[in-house]
Parts: structure tokens; sequence; C-alpha cells
């Protein structure tokens, strides 16, 4: 199995290349503006109250964008970096908890990082929004690598007993609960099985804020002002919820069943440790957490998108856990994972339900590091920014952007012939302009 780990070692060092190359072409997009507006507009807290107030209550996702620098980097530089800080910070986290767990040394332990990020990376639905959209990556990747951060430290607390780490890891907790509501159900049934298989006063403290940053994140007002209310009949409703469910589970099943030998051969030795630690029943009570974040998300008639990220990444480890205690051989079938992860992407389901195409990113990489022509997207942007700041008219109607890469967020402002979408109203509102819109 040293061989498929050495082409997969390979394959994720060519990726993490690729995305940092791609990264020095990012620019600031869409909802990046409106933070750096109402902030301006309305003053740090006025504008935390207001968007907890008539948004939603991730408290501390959105209030992380509320120091977006956008006005203050007229060159686009920190879309540039970031993603390559936030790239590098999961893989750095990574192998400090391969060395905290499995006790590799420091080359091994960031061997096993760079593997681990290759999957972390090809299970994404939406690569763009959750790497280089600066607004989604503060929601989404960074609230990812601080809980592997809390993953950390609550070793190193269960190792030393010193209350310090304990003091982390309740900060940390607090700060995931309000970072997206998808990662704080997670951490609260990982939280709650904790707590229920050794009651002491610290896992029960730890559950406790759990349960307290997540009343505070799930009863803003803002979240039941954009759910708002339904005119359909309740069993209407309710068969949607259903239907959504199914069809959610179905699709982040089959997605990581497919790679699961691949996943199963790379981390070998480290599902084989696990399993002399953990039984069989408990490693299906720990991958049926998964299941809580689904439950909500068909609740609220949600379907696959970049909120689903920490559930793909979730399941697939857990899953692999359940799956090698009673088929162990399946990682011989690594082979079948490495071929459809080159696979393009399907094209199967109509624009409103395209996430559910299956796609595990490699081909977009591959295709805009080779034959997109990145520097024509980065200076259509430059010049259209350039452009809306620099005129005199209030009314504003732009070129399209020609050049659009599949690795990075882009969403294009509407036509004067189409109804105008939230891209326009955002920049309008930034820039100051009565309209601005596309030919």
């Amino acid at each position: 199995m040293k061989s498929v780990q050495k082409i997969v070692l390979f394959l994720s060092v060519l990726l993490y290349i690729g995305l940092v190359y791609i990264s020095f072409f990012n620019v600031y997009q869409t909802d990046d503006y409106i933070f750096s507006y109402s902030t301006k507009k309305l003053g740090l807290w006025g504008n935390i109250r207001d968007f907890y107030m008539n948004w939603g209550g991730r408290y501390f996702g959105y209030t992380i964008n509320m120091f977006n620098p956008l006005s203050r980097d007229p060159d686009n530089i920190v879309p540039k970096i970031y993603p390559v800080v936030l790239l590098s910070s999961f893989i750095a986290v990574a192998a400090l908890n391969f060395k905290q767990y499995f006790r590799y040394p420091p080359a091994e332990s960031f061997r096993k990082s760079l593997l681990l990020f290759f999957f972390y990376t090809v299970l994404l639905v939406s690569l763009p929004e959750h790497y280089y959209w600066f607004t989604g990556s503060n929601v989404y990747f960074l609230s990812a690598v601080l809980s592997g951060i809390l993953l950390l430290f609550y070793g190193k607390f269960q190792e030393s007993g010193r209350n310090i780490w304990l003091v982390l890891c309740l900060l940390l907790t607090i700060i995931i609960m309000g970072s997206n509501e998808i990662l704080a159900l997670l951490l609260l049934g990982t939280l709650g099985f904790l707590y229920s298989r050794n009651r002491s006063k610290a896992a029960g403290i730890l559950l406790l804020a759990g349960i307290i940053g997540l009343l505070i994140s799930f009863m803003a007002p803002g979240n039941f002002k954009r759910m708002g209310d339904s005119a359909e009949v309740f069993y209407m409703k309710w068969l949607k919820r259903v239907v959504f469910f199914g069809l959610n589970n179905v699709y982040i099943a089959v997605k990581v069943i497919l790679i699961v030998p691949l996943f199963a051969a790379v981390f070998r030795n480290e599902l084989n440790i696990t399993r002399k630690r953990i039984s069989f029943k408990n490693a299906v009570i720990i991958w049926s957490i998964s299941l809580l974040p689904l439950f909500l998300l068909g609740y609220i008639i949600n379907s696959i998108g970049r909120q689903f990220e920490s559930i793909f990444f979730f399941y697939l480890v857990t899953w692999s856990v359940v799956v090698t205690y009673r088929f162990r051989n399946i990682r011989k079938f690594w082979w079948a994972g490495m071929i459809i992860i080159f696979l393009p992407e399907t094209n199967i389901f109509p624009k409103n339900y395209a996430n559910f195409n299956i796609d595990y990113n490699v081909n977009n990489i591959i295709k805009d590091v080779f034959f997109t022509d990145l520097k024509a997207y980065d200076r259509e942007i430059e010049n259209r920014i350039y452009t809306i700041q620099h005129a005199k008219e209030d009314s504003l109607i732009l070129d399209k952007i020609k050049t659009v890469p599949k690795a990075l967020y882009f969403d294009e402002l509407s036509s004067v012939q189409e109804e105008k979408k939230y891209v326009n109203d955002q920049l309008q509102k930034y820039f100051s302009k009565k309209y601005i819109g596309t030919k």
C-alpha cells in the first residue's frame, strides 16, 4: 500500500501548488463588498447587531467578516494571500494532530497531513466558495481549521490534565458554535458523545458551552426572518423536507463511498489503530452524528451546497472506520477511487440543482492551471472596478466578464434585461451608484 500513498502524496503536493498558483489571481467578490459597506455605515457593533437581528446567528463568522480589509486593499493583496494562509494552516494543524494522536515524528505527520488535505479538497462541493471567497472561507474553511485546533487542544488536555488546555478548548467551542450551523451541530454531537462516555466535569463544561453557543446562534431573530412563513399546505411542506433529507443523504453517501477504498488504502494504519481504540458500536454512533445537520438542512429544505462541506469530510472519516470493521479488503479497490477523482463533473441535473452533479474538483483545477487565462480574468475584474470607481455617472452598463475560472468564486452582475441580482445591489451600495449592470 506504500505505492498508493506515494501516488496520492505526489498528487496532493501538485494540488497544493496548483491551488496556491490560482490564488494569485483571486479578488474580492459579492458579500465582501456588503460587509465592508455595512460596517462602514453602521459601525462594528451596529453591524453585528443588524446581522444578528436581520440575517443570522453566526456571531463569530459574521463578525470576523466585518474586519474585511477591502476598502484598505485597493490592489487586492489580501484575497491573493489569505487562501494560501488558510491552506497552509489546515495542513499544519492536521500534522500536529497526527503527531498528537498517532505519535508520528514531524516528517511523517506532515506527510499524513498532505494526504488528508487531498481528500478534504476533492470532497468540497464548492471549492471556489470554500477556499477563495474571502467571506465564505471565513465562515466555512477557517472554522474547519479552528476545529482542528480544538481537536489538538483536547488531546493536550486529555494527556496532561492541565486547565489551560481546557480553557482553550472552551474558548474554541464557543467560537466554532458561532461560525456556521453545520459544524456547530457536528461539534455538539461529538461533545454529547464524549460526555455520554465520560461524565467528567470537563466534558460537562464543554457540552454546556456548546449548548449555550448553539442556542445563541440558532435563536437569532435573523434566522427566523430569513426562513419566513410558507403558504404551502402542511403535508406538502413536510413531504419536501423528507425528500430533501433523503436526496441529500443519498448524494453524500454516493460521493463518499466512491472514494472510501482509496481513503482506506491511504490511511490503513490509522484506521487500524482507531478500530483498536473504539468499538464498532461507538464507531457507528460517531458516524451517525453526521445525520444531525442533515436533519436540519432537510427541515429548512436546503439542497446540496457550500454549507455541506463539513458533513462530507466528517462522513468520510467516520464511515471509513465503520466500513473497515466489516470489509477490510475494500482498500484493494483503491484504483477505482483513483480513476473516479479524475473524471470530469457529471452533467445530469439542471442549473438550479447543479450541485447534485458529482465533481471531485481535480479536473477543474487542472483546467484552470493549464488552460484558463487567469491573468485575463484578474485584468478584467481590475478594469471593471477601476471603471466603477472613476465613473462620474450614477448608472453604469458594463461589459460582462469573459474569462471565468472554475476554481475561483465569481457571480456575474445581471444585465439590464434581467431582474436585478444581489450582486448588483452590493456593488451599487459600496460604490454609491444608482445602478450597475451589464450589457
